[in-house]
C-alpha cells in the first residue's frame, strides 16, 4: 500500500502543478477558463488526497483521521466533477444555469456527508493486511450521488465537444478533441473502479480512478504545448513544464515497478528476490533514459516561444534527407517549434501550410516573383504585397534555394508566438534552420504523404 500511496501523492503533485501552469500562462480573455481549470485541480487534489490518507492510515487510527480522510474523498469529487462541467460550459446560458442547478447539488450533497455520513457509509474498517476499507451504502442516496457525477461529467464532454466542433481555429479543435480523449479513457476507469466496484463491496481498488486521473492530466497538458493554448514562454513556466514531465516520468517508472513487483513477489520479505528487483529497475530506469531525454527536448522546444533548439529541429530534418515529404505536416513541425502562429511554403504557384488561409492566386504569384534586398535569405514585398500579406497576420518571407543555388520557392512567416515581436527575434537559427528545408525537401514529389515528423 505505501506503493499506491506515493503514486497517488505524485498524482496529486502534478495536478496541483498543471493547474497553477494554467492560470499562470493564460491569456488575458481566457483567464476565468483558467481559473476553473485551477479550481478543478484543487478539488482533485483533495480528493487525491483523501484517498492516499485513507489508504495509508494504520489500525489505530482515531475516527476523527478516518472521517476527515473520506470526508475528502466525497466531498472533493463532486467539487471536482462539478469544476470540469464549468470549466467548458461557462460561456453558454445553458451551461449557466446547469452550473447554477449542479452547484446547489453539490452544496448539498456535500453539507449532507459532512453532517450525516450515515446517509453515504455505514463505517470503515482499518487493516493493514487486507487493506483499508469504506462500507458504502447501497442505497438511493449513493445513486443520487452517482447520477450527480454522470450529469457533470457528461456536460463537461458534452461541451469540449462543443467546443471542438464550433472551434473557428483547427488547433483549438484538434486540443479540444485530444483533451476529450484523454478524460474519457480517465472517465470510464473513474467509474468503474471509483463508484460501481465501491458500490458493490470492493473497494480495495479505488486508487486505480486516482492513477486514471493523470492520463488526463498527460493528454490536457500536452495540448496545451502542442496547440499552443498557452503562453509558456517565461523561464519559470518552462521549468515547472519539465517538472510536469518529471512527474509523469516518475509514475511511469514506479508503475512499471509496481508490475514487476505483484509479477515477482508474493509475500514482502527480503530475499534474493529483492535484489532481482534492483536490478530489473536498473535495467527499466536505462530504457528509459533515451525517452525521457528525447521527451524533455521536446517539450522544452515546444515552450520556449523566444528561442529555438536548433540541435532538436536540425535532427529531425536530417531524418527526412532520401524521403518524400509532406510539405503541410514539415510547415506544421516547424510552425511548433520554430514558434510562429503560421508557417507555409509557397511552390509551383501553391501554399502548404501549417493551417488552410485562402490566398488570393495574385497574391501567391506576387510573392513567387520577389527578389532579395540584400545577401541573406529575407525578401522584402512592396507596399501593396505587404498590406495584402498582413491581412493572412505574415510577418516576413524567405527564399529557399537548393545546394546548386536554384530558387525552389518561398517560406510565409506568420506572427511570433509569445509576447514577443519579430523584430525582437533572434532569426539566426531560424535562418540556418530555413536553409536546411530544401535539402530535405523533393519539389516535384512534395504531395507525396509521409507521416515523418
Amino acid at each position: 500500500m505505501q506503493l499506491t500511496t506515493l503514486l497517488l501523492v505524485i498524482v496529486a503533485i502534478l495536478t496541483a502543478l498543471s493547474g497553477i501552469a494554467v492560470l499562470s500562462g493564460a491569456h488575458k480573455g481566457d483567464r476565468l477558463q483558467a481559473f476553473l481549470f485551477f479550481f478543478t485541480t484543487m478539488a482533485a487534489l483533495v480528493w487525491a488526497v483523501g484517498i492516499g490518507i485513507f489508504l495509508s492510515i494504520p489500525d489505530d487510527a482515531s475516527p476523527a483521521v478516518a472521517h476527515a480522510a473520506i470526508n475528502m474523498i466525497y466531498v472533493g469529487a463532486p467539487v471536482m466533477c462539478w469544476g470540469l462541467m464549468a470549466y467548458t460550459c461557462h460561456k453558454y446560458l445553458p451551461g449557466k444555469i446547469g452550473m447554477a442547478i449542479l452547484a446547489v447539488a453539490c452544496m448539498v450533497f456535500a453539507t449532507l456527508i459532512i453532517l450525516q455520513p450515515g446517509l453515504l457509509y455505514n463505517g470503515y474498517d482499518l487493516n493493514e493486511v487486507t487493506g483499508n476499507i469504506v462500507h458504502v451504502r447501497q442505497n438511493a442516496f449513493y445513486i443520487l450521488y452517482g447520477v450527480y457525477h454522470f450529469i457533470a461529467v457528461g456536460l463537461y464532454m458534452v461541451g469540449l465537444w462543443y467546443a471542438a466542433h464550433s472551434a473557428k481555429l483547427e488547433r483549438v479543435k484538434k486540443a479540444n478533441l485530444m483533451v476529450l480523449a484523454g478524460f474519457t479513457i480517465t472517465g470510464v476507469l473513474a467509474l468503474i473502479f471509483d463508484f460501481i466496484l465501491p458500490y458493490f463491496g470492493k473497494y480495495d481498488t479505488i486508487w486505480v480512478g486516482i492513477l486514471a486521473m493523470s492520463i488526463a492530466w498527460i493528454f490536457h497538458y500536452y495540448a496545451i504545448l502542442r496547440y499552443k493554448l498557452l503562453d509558456l514562454s517565461s523561464p519559470w513556466l518552462r521549468g515547472l513544464s519539465r517538472i510536469i514531465v518529471m512527474s509523469l516520468a516518475a509514475i511511469a517508472y514506479l508503475v512499471i515497478f509496481f508490475i514487476i513487483f505483484a509479477a515477482l513477489f508474493k509475500v514482502p520479505a527480503p530475499s534474493i528476490q529483492v535484489i532481482i528487483l534492483n536490478m530489473l529497475m536498473i535495467i527499466a530506469v536505462m530504457l528509459l533514459f533515451p525517452a525521457l531525454n528525447e521527451l524533455s527536448t521536446f517539450v522544452g522546444s515546444l515552450a520556449s516561444a523566444d528561442e529555438v533548439d536548433v540541435s532538436y529541429v536540425v535532427k529531425k530534418l536530417t531524418k527526412l534527407v532520401g524521403y518524400d515529404v509532406n510539405l503541410v505536416e514539415l510547415a506544421s513541425f516547424l510552425c511548433d517549434h520554430l514558434h510562429f502562429q503560421y508557417v507555409g511554403f509557397v511552390m509551383d504557384g501553391e501554399v502548404y501550410g501549417s493551417k488552410v488561409l485562402k490566398f488570393p492566386p495574385e497574391v501567391i504569384k506576387e510573392v513567387s516573383k520577389l527578389k532579395k534586398s540584400n545577401g541573406g535569405i529575407w525578401l522584402e514585398p512592396d507596399e501593396e504585397l505587404a498590406r495584402a500579406l498582413k491581412k493572412f497576420d505574415i510577418t516576413a518571407v524567405a527564399e529557399l534555394r537548393d545546394s546548386k543555388g536554384k530558387i525552389v520557392g518561398q517560406v510565409l512567416l506568420g506572427r511570433p508566438s509569445g509576447h514577443i515581436s519579430l523584430e525582437d527575434r533572434d532569426l539566426t537559427p531560424i535562418e540556418i534552420i530555413l536553409q536546411i528545408v530544401p535539402v530535405v525537401t523533393h519539389p516535384g514529389n512534395h504531395r507525396i504523404k509521409k507521416h515523418l515528423i
